[in-house]
């Protein structure tokens, strides 16, 4: 078949190739054609996203999608008038589904998200194996005043959280969140829904959560500071098993940091006072960081101390007092943190310096995920009772290089741009679910099938075991046999439709008539 669709392809460039020299001539190349170009008939916003792209890569798209969200809480009251159409529609149904559409119109109008006009994404292969991948979503300078817009901060700043990150670290993310925002954004929506449960639930959460932490709600809105993050650092001078159903993976120590930027200590004093009580706890009184920490006696888990802190405006919740300490000797340049190693000077080039978002993962911690990836696969599969070559070429649908990342998203007049060096291209995060679907569906059935199938086998093998046994029994009474006597297969043939044929080659041994037929495949005997 691939011949023949070969042979026809080739035979239609010929054809094509004599046409054109027929009606052209084949003297003189001629100048390679142009096509006009088409001029869209409605404004879109092609040139303003496409111009902050890279071209040229193996990834570059746009997608306008201002003809399809201008208007769109108008849409919707179409919606709406095709839902509260239904026949046989209840008074309390209808008056719950016009709840439900106000609500949504309400999102719409208030979140800003009319205001987005196109959607653009580019890679491009700056070096072997690292792309430079840019996202915009766009809107026009002037629009973007919805709560969606503002949710995750405004201006771009200085990316201060780069500078506690130690240099072990191995994954890390920060991000501007404007949680007073958030609070009032979700007592507008829902005083708008209509909805009583919804309205009783956001009424009650202020006192509960007074309830449970002793802290005025007020305050603590008060008290955050517009920035949140999370550090995991990888120890390589000590390790530590991690259970997994093939066995234990050993991997390097890992320490987490909680930050969150605050503008007062109203969270870290209630802390403080609730572990007042505990005389284990080891207090820290120093010139700029207050630091309390509760030692764990889990010496299989690591140095597990789970520490908070106050210092520089920023509060600390640690896995131990360790980790706070080196992420404040990185701030205070006492001790080379992230920024000095190849590793991020390499995935930092060329992006900004300055954004309201960030996020690192280095190969290390690619790597660890690999192993995992690696072995969470290999065990089911060998208990499933595939085969090696089998469990390789499963795996092999997953197996790429270990993936490391760098990217900063910005805030910008037209939209939030993310601009990341990456081992991974656009190409390849979008060709992966059509992948790893299919690759792990095969995963999950192919093994289970091979044992379905085996089962299926050694179930037909005993069933003509049994039929086989029945056969000499009834040789032995119609010919008046004793159990030492030895049929022919012969001899017992008349007993039996046909003879059976063992589904995985086996051959059969009849055996004299004391003894169970036996077939040679193991495993395959009567109980």
């Amino acid at each position: 078949m691939k011949k023949t669709s070969l042979l026809l392809g080739a035979s239609t460039v010929v054809l094509l190739g004599c046409l054109a020299c027929f009606n052209f001539g084949c003297g003189k190349p001629s100048a390679p054609l142009k096509s006009a170009s088409t001029v869209s008939a409605e404004r879109t916003s092609f040139t303003e996203v496409t111009d902050q792209l890279d071209p040229g890569g193996n990834f570059f798209l746009y997608l306008g999608t201002a003809q399809w969200l201008e208007h769109l809480s108008t849409k919707v009251e179409i919606w709406r008038t095709t839902f509260t159409a239904m026949p046989d529609l209840t008074p309390d149904k209808t008056a719950n589904i016009n709840k439900a559409f106000d609500l949504v119109n309400h999102l719409i109008k208030d979140s800003g998200v009319e205001d987005i006009t196109g959607v653009g994404m580019s890679s491009v292969e700056i070096e072997k194996g690292m792309f430079r991948n840019k996202m915009l979503l766009h809107h026009y300078p002037g629009t973007g005043a919805g709560f969606l817009w503002k949710l995750c901060g405004m201006e771009p700043h200085a990316l201060t959280g780069l500078d506690l990150l130690p240099a072990n670290t191995a994954l890390a993310a920060f991000s501007d969140m404007d949680l007073p925002l958030l609070w009032k954004v979700t007592q507008d929506e829902v005083a708008k829904s209509g909805f009583p449960q919804a309205q009783d639930f956001v009424q009650k959460l202020p006192a509960q959560f007074e309830q449970k932490t002793k802290l005025k709600w007020d305050a603590f809105l008060k008290s955050v500071g517009g920035e949140c993050g999370f550090v995991l650092t990888l120890n390589e001078s000590n390790t530590i098993p991690i259970p997994l159903p093939s066995g234990a993976l050993t991997i390097p120590e890992p320490g987490l940091l909680l930050v969150l930027k605050v503008n007062d200590d109203t969270v870290f004093n209630r802390i403080d006072q609730q572990l007042k009580a505990n005389p284990q706890v080891i207090s820290v009184e120093q010139t700029g960081l207050k630091m309390r920490t509760m030692p764990v006696p889990l010496p299989f888990i690591g140095m597990l101390r789970p520490t908070t802190a106050s210092s520089g405006g920023y509060l600390f919740i640690a896995s131990s007092d360790a980790l706070v300490n080196e992420a404040l000797a990185v701030k205070g340049g006492k001790s080379p943190g992230l920024k000095s190693t190849d590793e991020f000077k390499r995935l930092s080039k060329n992006i900004p310096d300055q954004g309201n978002q960030f996020t690192f993962m280095s190969e290390r911690f690619g790597r660890i995920l690999f192993q995992v990836q690696e072995q969470a696969i290999s065990g089911p599969l060998a208990r499933s009772g595939s085969s090696a070559a089998q469990s390789k070429w499963l795996q092999t649908l997953f197996h790429t290089r270990p993936a490391f990342a760098y990217s900063v998203g910005v805030n910008t007049p037209q939209g939030c741009l993310t601009v990341g060096n990456s081992s991974q291209s656009f190409a390849n995060m979008a060709l992966l679910p059509v992948v790893a679907v299919p690759g792990m569906l095969a995963a999950i059935a192919i093994p289970n099938f091979v044992k379905a199938r085996s089962t299926a086998q050694l179930n037909s093998c005993i069933n003509n075991l049994r039929m086989i046994d029945a056969a000499k029994q009834q040789w032995v009474l119609e010919k008046n046999k004793t159990a030492a006597d030895v049929p022919t297969k012969e001899d017992i043939q008349p007993y039996l439709y046909k003879w059976p044929v063992c589904p995985q080659g086996g051959t059969y041994t009849i055996g004299p008539v004391s003894e169970q037929p036996k077939c040679s495949i193991p495993g395959h005997k009567l109980p």
